[in-house]
């Protein structure tokens, strides 16, 4: 058995008819050591929002490249604030300009995972739970609207661990651009990875963006990012 990821960011129709940029960024990364998986949202009122959701997916990157993976929250949080302030930092942009959620699955090629959530956005796991993971009615596991930028508390943040053990056992991360749409998620999380099966990662891509286009919110404007992860 093996892991997969996949993922795909989409502007939101109204941000495609007013020419404005995509303010969500995604970021997967499939290594032999470790797996990577975040999504961030960046707050659409800041100039920057963006830059601050890029700056996000680089920070997580670099700090989980650094840090044990059994290194605690407040450890690994404390560099992905980090590296997150000097990055915007080497672009003379201030925080409060690019506020952004940050949204991440780090894990192990055993299907160990470990997740941290900041802001909104949505973490889906099956089953429910992972082997772990904690969720509100319905197989939520979310939070409420802050970000980088905004926050500098710790528990503004929440994190869990859990493990991928069986073949279907996936994880969903999402943008609120679809979450906040969500009345049921029964059986998202298998009807997303069984889209995804038998595809590649440029065809998977492809197909996970065609699905964001189509999402029915007629008048909505927000951008819309999904992140999967799942054992084959």
């Amino acid at each position: 058995m093996g892991l997969r990821l996949r993922a795909a960011t989409v502007r939101g129709p109204g941000h495609i008819a007013d020419g404005l940029p995509n303010q969500d960024a995604v970021l997967i990364r499939h290594g032999r050591r470790d797996w990577l998986a975040v999504v961030a949202d960046g707050m659409g009122s800041r100039r920057q929002a963006a830059l601050g959701a890029r700056a996000a997916c680089t920070a997580v990157r670099r700090a989980v490249r650094e840090q044990s993976f059994d290194s605690d929250d407040h450890t690994l949080i404390r560099a992905v604030y980090s590296h997150w302030l000097d990055h915007l930092a080497q672009r003379r942009v201030l925080p409060a300009d690019a506020v952004t959620t940050c949204l991440f699955a780090w894990g192990l090629p055993d299907g160990r995972f470990r997740l941290l959530q900041l802001g909104d956005g949505l973490i889906l796991g099956h089953p429910e739970p992972v082997h772990g993971l904690v969720q509100r009615p319905g197989g939520v596991f979310s939070n409420e609207t802050t970000g980088l930028g905004l926050s500098r508390r710790y528990a503004d943040w929440h994190g869990r661990r859990g493990r991928l053990d069986r073949r279907g056992d996936g994880l969903l991360l999402m943008s609120d651009g679809l979450s906040e749409d969500l009345v049921r998620t029964d059986g998202l999380v298998l009807a997303v990875i069984a889209s995804l099966r038998g595809r590649g990662a440029r065809s998977a891509r492809a197909a996970l963006g065609r699905e964001l286009h189509a999402w029915p919110t007629p008048g909505h404007s927000d951008d819309k990012s999904l992140a999967v992860i799942y054992r084959t």
